[in-house]
């Protein structure tokens, strides 16, 4: 990997190798995911990189500024997610971004470093750490169906911290990514993109 450079698409740790179509794009039913694209990538910022990116992270990744939150963040290229919200080893918040999304997608990227941003102000990041050390290899059952929540009260709390910056057009983009999944769902476990518009443009206190 060109540590001097930024942008590209997919994650060289992660357990699955899934690709994930062109931002706005669809292919053979996979789409652009938010946060994972699938249950398993959901939770691989938890289980897998825990051990990887905090040391890679404190060492050489570019770290860039998060208006929305005071939780370090980072870019990296060649990552199959959007955005991953994890701890390092220490146990310190960290968000890892794709780096070509924030530069070909300013608009939606504004969403997306808050919903990140959400899922750690929100305890989720930490919930879920505290629930795979309970429960162990069958930590998918229990966690899978507080997905859908959590994805919702994150996208609500990002629309929120959108609307109070005046930045209307992050929650327009990112309503317009999720209203491309209509009423399927946006990821396994996931709400559908249909309940996701919704949401936002309840939080964010924008015309339906």
């Amino acid at each position: 990997m060109d540590r001097r450079t930024k942008p590209a698409y997919r994650l060289p740790w992660s357990r699955g190798e899934r690709s994930c179509a062109p931002f706005g794009q669809k292919d053979s039913g996979i789409r652009f995911l938010v946060f994972a694209a699938a249950l398993s990538t959901a939770l691989a910022p938890v289980i897998t990189l825990q051990a990887s990116v905090p040391a890679r992270a404190g060492r050489w990744l570019p770290e860039i500024d998060n208006p929305y939150c005071g939780i370090k963040t980072y870019t990296l290229r060649d990552v199959a997610e959007q955005a991953s919200s994890m701890t390092d080893r220490n146990g310190r918040p960290v968000i890892v971004v794709n780096s070509s999304m924030l530069r070909d997608h300013p608009n939606y990227s504004k969403f997306l470093l808050a919903h990140e941003c959400c899922h750690h102000t929100l305890g989720h990041v930490a919930k879920f750490k505290k629930d795979l050390g309970h429960v162990g290899p069958q930590a998918f059952f229990y966690i899978a169906p507080e997905l859908k929540r959590l994805e919702l009260e994150a996208d609500c709390c990002a629309a929120k911290l959108l609307r109070d910056r005046h930045e209307p057009e992050g929650i327009d983009a990112g309503a317009e990514a999720m209203a491309e999944f209509g009423d399927e769902p946006t990821g396994a476990y996931y709400p559908t993109g249909l309940e996701r518009v919704d949401m936002m443009r309840r939080c964010g206190a924008l015309d339906p």
